[in-house]
């Protein structure tokens, strides 16, 4: 059961610190911290919430088996997901299995870990629904549109972004429309094109402004952050697409998100300066959205963005190790 914590930052806090309480050696500190953000909205205490994640992840591993995709540290988060939406990791796990080889059969590219994360937003985004063969022609037609406008962009990482677009109402055709619309008008105000600001036009569709309004709305903030000492890289564009979303003053957005900033500067192990404006913008969003139908999507949308941002950092951390390796057995070979 999902619900709006009065204080969300206070709320974070403590979930954060009751899943770190029994972190083990072997974890990493960002996982954790991105999935007690996940769970934000779910009911119950702090501790109540770590213990049914932990355990949650424990039946995700157990259930995914020695070399599943989920047997590493981002069960976590998707266990956070599933225990917010009422889900059990032997079903979840079940229905991926059955939608892998409808994508197969449906001629869609294998996507991997992404794929993965594409059926859990198709999942929870229709009720725990089964995904429908129509569902999965929907997610072709989107991804075929996103390759149209970016070719050379488009990939398997943007399964999810592509699952999102696909429980959204509107052809494929006028969604690949609204959504090239969108990326124009932030790239003519200044903003880099790249796969960031295709993951940030992609959000900013659920928004259903014009795009001109949208981007202004966008190009706001940043000049707001960056007015606050704050730089913005391309690797913020999802955090101020989301809070796009917010229907106040810039300029009380960018105060909490600074207040907020400092707050998670505070946290044991410290993050690092992406992490700690990720966080400030997430719990800056809970604070002041007002409770409508677009919550849980855009709650979704975020949690899937941190999954995302989690699975390049360790894909970069293990290119950087081979390259690492590589390096010292030529320098061996070469004494």
């Amino acid at each position: 059961m999902a619900f709006i914590p009065q204080n969300p930052v206070a709320r974070f806090r403590a979930l954060y610190d009751a899943l770190n309480a029994e972190r083990s050696w072997t974890q990493t500190a960002g996982v954790l911290r991105y999935s007690a953000m996940a769970a934000l909205t779910c009911d119950g205490t702090p501790d109540h919430v770590a213990g049914r994640i932990r355990d949650m992840a424990a039946d995700i591993k157990s259930e995914s088996g020695w070399f599943g995709k989920l047997n590493t540290e981002l069960r976590f988060m998707v266990a956070a997901m599933l225990l917010l939406h009422g889900d059990s990791a032997a079903a979840f796990l079940a229905e991926v299995q059955r939608v892998n080889q409808m994508f197969r059969s449906a001629g869609i590219r294998r996507g991997g870990i992404y794929e993965t994360m594409a059926i859990l937003i198709l999942r929870t985004q229709n009720d725990l629904k089964p995904v429908t063969p129509e569902l999965v022609a929907r997610f072709k037609a989107n991804y075929e549109q996103m390759k149209h406008y970016h070719w050379w962009l488009t990939g398997y990482d943007d399964f999810p972004a592509c699952a999102i677009l696909s429980c959204r109402e509107g052809s494929p055709d006028a969604i690949g429309r609204k959504v090239e619309d969108i990326y124009v008008a932030i790239t003519t105000e200044g903003f880099s094109r790249g796969n960031p600001l295709q993951t940030a036009a992609n959000i900013l569709y659920m928004a259903d402004h014009p795009a001109d309004l949208t981007a202004r709305r966008f190009a706001g903030l940043a000049m707001g952050f960056r007015n606050a000492g704050i730089r913005i890289w391309q690797s913020d564009y999802d955090e101020l697409a989301i809070l796009s979303f917010l229907d106040h003053p810039t300029q009380t957005i960018v105060n909490k998100v600074v207040e907020y900033r400092e707050v998670m500067k505070a946290i044991r192990p410290k993050p690092d300066v992406h992490q700690t404006f990720n966080l400030a913008s997430s719990v800056t969003f809970l604070e002041l959205v007002q409770l409508d139908e677009n919550l849980s999507v855009i709650t979704d949308v975020k949690a899937l963005l941190d999954i995302q941002a989690i699975i390049n950092a360790q894909n970069a951390a293990a290119c950087a190790a081979a390259s690492s390796a590589a390096a010292a057995s030529s320098a061996s070979a070469a004494s």
